[in-house]
């Protein structure tokens, strides 16, 4: 073996010490954000479980502090949490609020309302994200999902104008998860991509349907995932590229957990609760 040969986890051919890629398989080799990750959660998907992780923590401690287990409202099951704890943990409020508190936009990606709702959102990223991590390798797999997330809830209160609901969830970044995966298939060309892409709106059609949903976020979502995707997937792959997507992946972390700080440290979920308090007596 060459010194400095790297071998392909993901289909063992052996390449060259300076390839970003494997030849074979097209799969990219793991960058710095991919090994730092991998020392935290282990060396497989660590982009994926690390995503999911922090939308565990953060439920947990709604739950905690909350003293309430939601476990499908919507359905009739269960108690859903208080409008404060909303606010405490990054739930996207009314316009008004979004205005002093931008970083809402990011910490509602993380926060949930219910066990079916963290539930159904954390099959999703597993499944999507295990395809996009394998294809993309660990850095590219957050700016998607954050970006993507992001993007929905910016769609969100475009559309909903100063009226928007109270709205929270990973499904943004889901779906631009999902819109990445078409993203790739239509930068290779391949040749049923309408047929799929057809096939996954009609089938996030149908969720908005059976279940209340904020279909603006999704679309959102999606757009700017399948833009990412297609993006990366025609991208030509250097070293200083891969650094700096590392370090804007490390950025989206460190700033989604810094946005559901902020929230907790907000005033806002305190006055709410007062409300509510009041509302008790």
């Amino acid at each position: 073996m060459a010194t400095g040969s790297r071998v392909c986890p993901n289909c063992g051919a052996l390449n060259g010490p300076k390839e970003m890629r494997c030849y074979r398989c097209g799969r990219r080799f793991p960058g710095p954000i991919g090994r730092w990750l991998s020392t935290l959660v282990g060396s497989e998907l660590v982009a994926t479980r690390g995503l999911v992780l922090l939308c565990i923590v953060v439920f947990g401690l709604a739950v905690a502090t909350d003293g309430r287990f939601p476990i499908a409202p919507e359905l009739g099951l269960g108690t859903r949490f208080r409008l404060s704890t909303w606010a405490r943990f990054g739930a996207l409020l009314p316009s008004a609020v979004r205005i002093d508190e931008p970083w809402r936009l990011l910490s509602a990606v993380f926060f949930h309302f219910s066990v079916l709702h963290i539930g159904f959102n954390m099959w999703g990223l597993v499944a999507f994200g295990r395809q996009l991590e394998e294809r993309f390798g660990a850095a590219r797999a957050i700016v998607l999902f954050i970006a993507a997330g992001v993007a929905g809830f910016v769609t969100s209160s475009l559309w909903y104008g100063p009226a928007g609901p109270w709205t929270a969830g990973a499904s943004g970044g889901v779906f631009g998860q999902l819109g990445g995966i078409i993203g790739v298939i239509i930068a290779r060309r391949h040749p049923g991509w309408k047929d799929i892409l057809f096939q996954n709106l009609v089938y996030a059609l149908i969720i908005g349907f059976m279940l209340r949903v904020n279909t603006a976020a999704h679309l959102g979502g999606f757009a700017m995932g399948g833009l990412l995707g297609f993006a990366f997937e025609r991208e030509r792959v250097r070293p200083i590229t891969s650094r700096l997507l590392g370090v804007l992946a490390v950025l989206g972390i460190v700033a989604s957990v810094g946005a559901v700080v902020l929230c907790m440290t907000s005033p806002v979920w305190r006055e709410i609760r007062t409300m509510e308090l009041l509302r008790e007596v």
